[in-house]
């Protein structure tokens, strides 16, 4: 089975509170997202996240326990780099908890063409027959300008905060709609 995610931002006491994250501190969203994941993934499932794993305002200690966290998700772990990854580009191709690390990715899931990138696009490989985009990088803003942009294109955000904190297949994002931000 494959599984999509985004915008994790392990250890992110800003992000906890900009995006408003149903948690009372960052150790509970840490616990509540790999608990998720666990629950979901098995061993032979592979997962793509679409960006950022890393905390926004990274302190010490943050690379490399932002990868501990990674290595206890269940599955085969793909990472479509986001803004808050690349600094740390060096420190994830060291670790070697990825199966794959890319900028963006052309995948078949069943018989559904999709096309993977951490920032929403515009236009992307067949989006006029019947591939679909996955992305991130908005977490839970619902800017009308995207909105009214993707009302009738093939596009999912698949934020951590819009999917529910643990990663979804393909037809758990779609559900048969055909809007951005999943609602």
């Amino acid at each position: 089975m494959k599984y999509y995610i985004s915008d994790l931002h392990f250890n992110d006491e800003f992000i906890l509170q900009v995006c408003k994250r149903p948690f009372s501190s960052v150790s509970e969203m840490n616990e509540a997202i790999i608990r998720g994941w666990n629950r979901k993934v098995k061993g032979s499932d592979e997962v793509f996240i679409l960006g950022d794993i890393f905390p926004c305002k990274p302190k010490d200690g943050d690379a490399q326990q932002t990868i501990d966290f990674v290595k206890t998700l269940n599955g085969s772990k793909t990472l479509v780099i986001g803004n808050h990854d690349e600094s740390f580009i060096g420190e994830i191709a060291e670790a070697r908890v990825f199966a794959g690390i890319c900028r963006m990715k052309r995948i078949v899931d069943g018989r559904q063409e999709i096309i993977l990138c951490h920032y929403p696009l515009m236009s992307w490989q067949n989006d006029d027959r019947e591939s679909v985009h996955f992305y991130g990088h908005m977490h839970n803003k619902d800017l009308p300008e995207i909105s009214n942009y993707y009302k009738d294109k093939k596009a999912y955000n698949c934020g951590c905060d819009i999917i529910g904190f643990a990663p979804k297949g393909a037809a758990e994002i779609t559900g048969g709609r055909k809007n951005a931000h999943n609602d």
